[in-house]
């Protein structure tokens, strides 16, 4: 999950500021890899494409800093940040503008509900529910 990496120095600094978003549904790295070999060892389980693997709840950055905050025991306020504002501030840090405007354009497909779809494939294949980012959050901020 790269949820974590957007939180990057907000544990520390108390502010989390992103460009508006809307619902992801988050799901664990490990999560997709124990499916794809599930899927890998039952050949022929799947014709087609594979369904959506997504995590069970579809998360804003609202609600990711209200679990860091809950985990760190310190808040963590979210702003929102313009988009050319987090542009230039990428770019100031040396982020090539095209790989900006990549990271604008997730946020634009968040804003228009393109990641917020949760379905129940992944727990299926898992035969449990996927990892909460609550989890995957618990486990960075520890660690950090």
């Amino acid at each position: 999950m790269t949820a974590a990496h957007f939180l990057g120095n907000a544990a520390e600094s108390g502010e989390l500021a992103l460009p508006a978003d809307g619902p992801v549904a988050w799901t664990a790295h490990a999560d997709l890899a124990e499916a794809t070999a599930a899927i890998l060892a039952d050949e022929g389980r799947f014709d087609g494409p594979t369904p959506p693997l997504t995590g069970g709840q579809a998360l804003t950055f609202d609600d990711i800093a209200a679990l860091a905050t809950e985990l760190r025991g310190r808040t963590i306020t979210r702003t929102t940040a313009p988009d050319d504002q987090f542009r230039e501030q990428l770019t100031g840090q040396g982020v090539p503008t095209e790989l900006a405007d990549q990271l604008l354009g997730i946020f634009a497909a968040g804003r228009a509900g393109e990641f917020a779809t949760v379905d129940p494939m992944l727990a299926a294949l898992l035969g449990r529910e996927p990892i909460a980012l609550g989890t995957v959050l618990h486990e960075q901020l520890s660690e950090g």
